[in-house]
């Protein structure tokens, strides 16, 4: 019984086709290393198509053997083996294209699979190479493994007591902080161990208010006197908060302590404090939720492009126009948390200022050109009123810039478009003052004295959701007092706009 030839073209068209058209990047090599084939996915994958001369080195000439990143990275090892009849498995490797003799510089991150096609005597024919594209798998890792140590780093610098327990209640995970501060080994201060660094008088309360919480999965708020390593009590305050999971179960909680002892010394004073520190939580509070905002925003179109890239057959355009949304989304997440850094390095005094002699005309010019596109895609008017004389200052220009640029963007973010912003210079008394006035919202008077404390914004309305973190007039006060200068911030109220204004010694040769 012979087949039918039209049956066996058909089926032969089938495969080719198949191969062909396959989602997953397929490669056939020869025994001894050559490609014989590839498919259309392989192509989009190294962006190396059909009728280039890469194209043709690779089906002609080029060896996986002798690939240089494929022998220093171990893979050609996994290939011999795949050659050789066995079946493996090959780890993630980075590979650019562009160290390819004319490849345009194309890098992916890639795991393959290389399986042997063997005759009926079991000799290896040919060995099918699949590769699947993980980039963007690893530049999200890449990215919160970045996050996640920039994160732990804020919580070493603060001057908190942060700790975590688990949903029932005990003490698992170690805390530097609290051991730093208490003494206590981390055997000691596990499970239910820390409440013997509490005052005995303090203990059985915080105990049972501790458990009414875990039973509850209500806020854990309270005070308490806490032994320091040298023996001492301290009173502190205290706040836990249960943190759920998807499915609303309580997946751990999350406190710290504050040192209030100093500045417990009487009862009305106490009550000062309190109504101080529930404003503090109130501000974080908010500012956390704020931070969580400011940071989820990003994931929703990174998690649209990166589903569109697993899922279905993305184009060039299409991957092209995902991987810019990843990209930017991850620069603006990336901006949020350099801001938290630098605020922690700014406080902790962790900057050293570069000082030289500064002109605040170069200063003004260099502000202005970084913050000129916020003004102009609100189609606000920027005025500059230079001071005479072409006053200098010495300080650390960069950071100086950093000051003007602040306040600038802060006066955009909080004047209706098509509004007016002066900046303005004026040197009087051996001093120069750099006035920055708006004619936006103006301030509250119950606001304007903590305008410079951190995490202070002015409230939002429903048509102005600026988005920011509140950290950026904290960072200009510090930033000023470290060159030895003052800032003040003046407002008529709501609706009158508002004035922030800098005050610096000139420098010897201009005063």
């Amino acid at each position: 019984m012979q087949s039918d030839p039209d049956n066996t073209a058909t089926q032969e068209l089938r495969y080719r086709e198949l191969f062909r058209q396959a989602p997953v990047s397929l490669q056939i090599l020869a025994p001894g290393g050559r490609t014989l084939r590839v498919n259309k996915a392989w192509e989009a994958l190294w962006q190396i198509h059909a009728g280039s001369e890469l194209h043709a080195f690779i089906l002609d000439e080029y060896n996986v053997l002798t690939d240089s990143q494929l022998v220093a990275s171990g893979v050609a090892g996994y290939l011999r083996r795949a050659l050789a009849g066995e079946a493996v498995e090959i780890p993630a490797i980075r590979y650019d294209v562009g160290r390819l003799e004319g490849g345009a510089a194309h890098a992916r991150w890639v795991t393959a699979r290389a399986h042997p096609i063997k005759d009926d005597n079991g000799a290896v024919l040919e060995v099918m190479l699949m590769h699947e594209d993980i980039t963007d798998r690893v530049t999200a890792e890449s990215a919160l493994r970045v996050r996640e140590e920039r994160f732990r780093s804020l919580v070493m610098a603060t001057s908190q007591i942060v700790w975590t327990s688990a949903a029932d209640g005990r003490v698992l995970e170690d805390s530097p902080s609290w051991r730093a501060f208490t003494g206590q080994s981390y055997e000691e201060w596990k499970e239910y161990g820390w409440l013997d660094a509490l005052h005995p008088d303090d203990r059985e309360t915080t105990a049972r208010l501790w458990a009414h919480c875990v039973a509850t999965r209500g806020v854990f708020e309270t005070e308490y006197r806490l032994r320091r390593a040298d023996g001492a009590w301290r009173w502190t305050a205290v706040k836990g908060v249960p943190i759920a999971d998807e499915d609303g179960a309580v997946r751990e909680w999350i406190g710290a302590n504050t040192d209030i002892h100093d500045m417990v010394m009487s009862q009305a004073e106490r009550m000062r404090l309190l109504a101080s520190l529930q404003e503090q939580d109130r501000r974080k509070d908010e500012f956390l939720a704020m931070l969580a905002y400011e940071l989820r925003n990003p994931l929703a179109p990174i998690s649209a492009a990166a589903d569109m890239l697993k899922f279905g057959r993305a184009g060039e355009d299409r991957v092209a126009r995902a991987s810019e949304v990843i990209g930017r989304q991850v620069r603006h997440m990336t901006a949020l948390v350099d801001d938290l850094l630098d605020v922690s390095r700014v406080t902790r005094g962790l900057i050293q200022l570069e000082c030289a002699r500064v002109e605040v005309d170069a200063v003004v010019a260099s502000a202005v050109e970084q913050a000129r596109p916020l003004f102009e895609a609100r189609e606000q008017v920027l005025d500059i009123e230079p001071a005479a004389g072409d006053p200098t200052v010495t300080g650390d220009a960069k950071r100086l810039v950093q000051v003007l640029v602040n306040l600038l963007n802060n006066a955009a973010k909080y004047t209706p478009r098509g509004g007016r912003i002066v900046l303005s210079s004026a040197c009087e008394n051996g001093r120069v003052q750099i006035a920055v006035r708006d004619n936006g919202i103006g301030i509250d008077a119950r606001l304007l004295p903590q305008v410079f404390d951190l995490f202070t914004q002015a409230e939002r309305t429903p048509d102005r959701a600026q988005g920011g973190l509140g950290i950026g007039l904290a960072l200009v006060r510090i930033i000023v007092v470290l060159h030895g200068g003052t800032v003040s911030a003046h407002s008529d109220g709501p609706g009158q706009g508002s004035t922030f204004t800098i005050s610096l010694a000139l420098s010897p040769e201009t005063s």
